[in-house]
């Protein structure tokens, strides 16, 4: 079989020996950009200068003449940086939900990695495609009725036909494996069960997938003991893929939740990515100086540990989250909520609960209802919902889950700006942005907003002098790709895929809150994915130049 990539690379040598009139003559490049300030990804100071693209690749770098090129992006004052990688997203099914929506590539966003917090869209196979509705559901987002896959392969077949704007790579969840064996069944999986979790793990694996992530705090991950994780991390492992996890806790079990991650990580051998890594409820934000501690004494004695993070202090995730373990846990969890001569029993034991581990019911906004009279509800607190409705907190939250039948999400306003900064600080931490239920009445503004937020933090006037720059385009660039295992993405130089954005770091911002969270953001000029321009001076057009992304290519 030929070498293609090698192949190209002589092209581009042969290119770049041309003289520019030859060049100009032949047309030879489809797009030239001039007189940008191009970040590469790696280093914290910019160029200025052009870039050349023919086809789906960056071919040329330097000082090129207007008349080599097809059509030319006149980019002075401009940033040139490679198209960024969304390195935590739930966008698994957006094609097919959300259709051209746009939000991710307004932002500069080429790439997003799918099938994060143990929850993927494959392999649905055996007792999970009966779950695989309801778990999507409980985070807001009704997938299709049918699904026209079962394996991995499949997925990307489908989806890839459906039309991508950014490319899609995708993590196996483990919580696919898990249910396809013993569907939500609290038990622990027997040695052939756990060897048949792993096989498919393994088809995942070899079919494109760049590793396996967990999902601890949710139904079915967080019935998973130890061992079994471990076996499964391992499978990962043999390739040098990562084994990602959203932790059993982020709050008051925070430590030792990290401490978890990274025997399991150690003793299967594989890489460890810790997703939004962060610190939730006012007690337990010092807590992530030790964090920071394990994580990088860890790094020394030779594990590869890494995570995630996104800017903002609150988080998204399904309400029943902050019942008691042993309450979310209950595979009869529905019928208890709603059977009335069960709920005085239920009530007292969830007051004993939030006497002994308080909660802010106004910091706990709902996000997604799947009933439509629950619609006016998105976007108020619990607390507020309580006084509407003349009940008590608790009362208010037995009461929608009940109506609900779980199937509702809700913002936690638990964090501190302080600790996420911190957070953001780590070399080691990339930008994810967490997005889910991108297209609903009431998505998480870092659906809209995350990649533009973090360019904002950066100060204007400074572009050429300020590192906080470079140090921001390489979390969104360079990192996850190598995270990831991305061979030729994320990065500015010949050869390498043409994902890039161009962007006005004068006016880069988020326009998304909480009040109007699908506000687009402001200063994005020009995104390019596998050479096509899918945002131009400022507008998006659907062209589905985006490809499902596979460990082998």
């Amino acid at each position: 079989m030929p070498n293609y990539f090698s192949i190209l690379l002589s092209l581009v040598f042969l290119t770049a020996c041309m003289t520019p009139e030859a060049r100009a003559q032949e047309k030879t490049y489809d797009y030239i950009i001039k007189d940008a300030l191009v970040f590469d990804g790696e280093s914290v100071q910019p160029i200025k200068q052009d870039i050349a693209i023919t086809g789906n690749r960056i071919v040329q770098l330097g000082q090129l003449t207007r008349e080599e090129g097809r059509e030319v992006i006149e980019a002075e004052g401009l940033v040139a940086a490679p198209g960024f990688i969304d390195l935590h997203t739930h966008s698994d099914f957006n094609p097919f939900v959300y259709p051209d929506l746009g939000n991710k590539v307004l932002q500069g966003v080429t790439t997003e990695v799918v099938g994060n917090c143990g929850m993927s869209a494959a392999p649905v196979t055996g007792a999970h495609k009966e779950h695989i509705a309801e778990v999507w559901r409980r985070e807001g987002v009704q997938i299709p009725s049918k699904l026209s896959w079962e394996s991995f392969q499949e997925y990307g077949e489908e989806i890839e036909l459906k039309g991508l704007d950014a490319n899609f790579a995708s993590l196996v969840g483990h919580g696919n494996l898990r249910s396809a064996q013993i569907a939500m069944n609290p038990r622990d999986p027997t040695p052939d069960e756990v060897e048949e979790m792993k096989k498919l793990l393994r088809e995942a694996l070899d079919e494109g997938a760049f590793g396996v992530s967990f999902g601890l705090a949710y139904l079915p991950g967080t019935f998973s003991k130890k061992e079994e994780l471990v076996e499964i991390c391992r499978e990962a492992g043999l390739k040098k893929n990562p084994c990602v996890f959203h932790m059993r806790s982020e709050s008051k079990q925070l430590v030792e939740a990290v401490q978890e991650a990274i025997e399991i990580a150690r003793e299967a051998n594989a890489p460890l990515h810790i997703s939004h890594l962060k610190a939730s409820s006012r007690s337990n934000w010092p807590k992530i100086h030790e964090v920071f501690n394990l994580i990088e004494k860890a790094q020394s004695e030779g594990l590869v540990v890494t995570a995630d993070a996104y800017p903002y202090t609150a988080g998204a995730a399904e309400l029943g989250v902050i019942l008691p373990n042993a309450i979310y846990q209950d595979p009869g969890r529905v019928a208890r909520f709603k059977d009335l001569t069960k709920r005085k029993k239920l009530l007292r034991e969830l007051r004993r609960h939030y006497e002994a581990s308080p909660v802010s019911w106004d910091a706990i906004k709902i996000a997604t209802v799947a009933q439509p009279k629950n619609f006016p509800l998105q976007g108020k607190s619990i607390q507020q919902i309580a006084e509407t409705w003349g009940k008590t907190p608790v009362e208010a939250l037995v009461e929608l889950l009940a109506e609900e039948e779980f199937q509702v999400s809700a913002f936690y306003f638990s964090q501190s700006e302080a600790v996420m900064e911190e957070v953001l600080s780590k070399p080691y931490v990339a930008i994810g942005s967490d997005s889910i239920a991108d297209g609903s009445a009431s998505p998480h503004p870092r659906s809209y907003g995350t990649f533009p937020k973090i360019l904002a933090r950066c100060p204007k006037d400074a572009v050429t002098r300020d590192p906080c720059w470079g140090r921001s385009i390489h979390q969104m660039t360079v990192l996850p790709a190598r995270i990831l295992g991305l061979k030729d993405r994320g990065k500015i130089y010949p050869g390498f895929s043409a994902d890039l954005v161009l962007f006005d770091p004068a006016t880069v911002q988020d326009k998304a809150d909480y009040a109007n969270p699908k506000a687009q953001p402001v200063g994005i000029q020009w995104v390019f994915v596998n050479g096509k321009p899918v945002v131009r001076n400022g507008k998006y057009k659907p062209v589905h130049s985006g490809l499902f992304l596979t460990s082998q290519k």
